[in-house]
């Protein structure tokens, strides 16, 4: 059965949330692309409106009746549009798949898999942003050339106008989403782990970290970040197949190179950008430092990773860790940047706290500084 394309059809069709309907059932991707659609026809229209209420008008040419049958043209034409695209549909559609917020009838997971996921997005405390987005003085102009072309009222001529500001259009597109990528890193206040759960957890592996990384130069924060973020801050560590722990803090899979034991488990990867399940066999250790002490292993002597111990900053360091292909997430980098920013802050509250006799605090946040170059 073929799936019929909405946005081509009569504006005002009352079937046409039906049909919208029947093409999600008979595919979900298509009815989310259809869906999308709609979304820009109506953020289309919007924009028609906003350039026919620029445009002056008399009151001896215009009345209720004009501005009715005005406004189902407007409609018309926004839908017809969206059928071309300016790109927000096909962006709203990457942003849905790449963060796996698929249509219910192909979600995947369960309560456990949502709880494993949101457990991994880190926290940050509001901050003032360093680099604040500018206003574009290109703006202005762009939005004087789209309301210009407006006046014409030839559909052809308005569509190759918003043809031509397509690009423009799409850069800022762009920037807000780049923006809006760091976010949930940086807001999520309500899904983070307490605070004393976080300090357990990285009181238990800062030294074995700080080993690490002597041996491979990647910086302490960055291992800690790393175990903090694939396990949860430790509460989602991979189980073995009798429901004992792995001690796999770094999520790494076996492989043919590996002899010792495996534990099979479904998980989530990103494949072409849209998340999925997928069942793999992962490594078992008997501790935490023999864990560390592969994660040294596979970073520090493998050619792949050559750009992260040479990194110059933390940050370049998490960067060039999902560049080389550590992990299939695309946030991935963003979400160890934002727990960073966590770790550093909790050293420097303790540092500022050390006088109040706190000495765990304080020997934490030490060890912490001492493990970055």
């Amino acid at each position: 059965m073929s799936i019929q394309n909405t946005s081509g059809q009569f504006a005002l069709d009352m079937q046409g949330l039906q049909r919208l309907k029947h093409t999600a059932k008979q595919d979900a991707g298509a009815g989310l692309q259809e869906a999308a659609k709609q979304f820009e026809a109506m953020f289309l229209q919007m924009m028609v409106k906003s350039m026919r209420d620029a445009v002056p008008s008399s009151d001896l040419t215009s009345s209720k009746q004009t501005e009715f049958y005005q406004s189902m043209l407007d409609q018309q034409w926004a839908q017809t549009m969206s059928e071309r695209g300016v790109g927000l549909a096909d962006h709203l559609v990457e942003q849905l798949q790449s963060r796996g917020l698929v249509p219910p009838s192909h979600a995947e997971g369960d309560r456990a898999d949502i709880d494993a996921l949101v457990a991994g997005i880190p926290r940050g405390t509001p901050r003032v942003l360093e680099n604040a987005i500018q206003p574009d003085s290109s703006t202005p102009e762009a939005k004087g050339d789209a309301s210009s072309s407006a006046v014409d009222d030839s559909p052809s001529h308005f569509l190759d106008a918003l043809d031509a500001q397509r690009g423009g259009f799409m850069n800022a597109i762009q920037t807000e989403s780049t923006v809006a990528a760091s976010a949930p890193s940086a807001t999520s206040a309500s899904t983070a782990e307490p605070d004393d759960h976080r300090r357990r957890f990285t009181e238990r592996l800062v030294e074995p970290a700080q080993v690490a990384s002597r041996r491979t130069g990647v910086p302490a924060e960055l291992i800690l970040a790393q175990a903090a973020l694939e396990t949860g801050w430790g509460r989602h560590e991979i189980p073995t197949a009798s429901g004992g722990n792995s001690h796999n803090l770094f999520g790494i899979k076996a492989g043919s190179s590996w002899n010792g034991q495996t534990t099979e488990i479904t998980t989530h990867e990103y494949v072409d950008g849209r998340r999925t399940r997928v069942t793999d066999a992962f490594r078992v250790y008997d501790s935490f430092e023999e864990a560390f002490t592969d994660y040294a292993g596979l970073i520090g002597d493998n050619p792949r990773y050559a750009s992260v111990t040479q990194a110059g900053s933390p940050e370049q360091a998490a960067r060039a860790l999902q560049s080389s292909g550590y992990a299939t997430d695309p946030a991935y980098a963003d979400k160890l940047v934002a727990i960073m920013g966590q770790l550093r802050d909790a050293a420097g509250t303790a540092l500022a706290d050390a006088g109040t006799g706190n000495g765990n605090d304080l020997s934490l946040a030490q060890s912490l500084y001492r493990g970055t170059p």
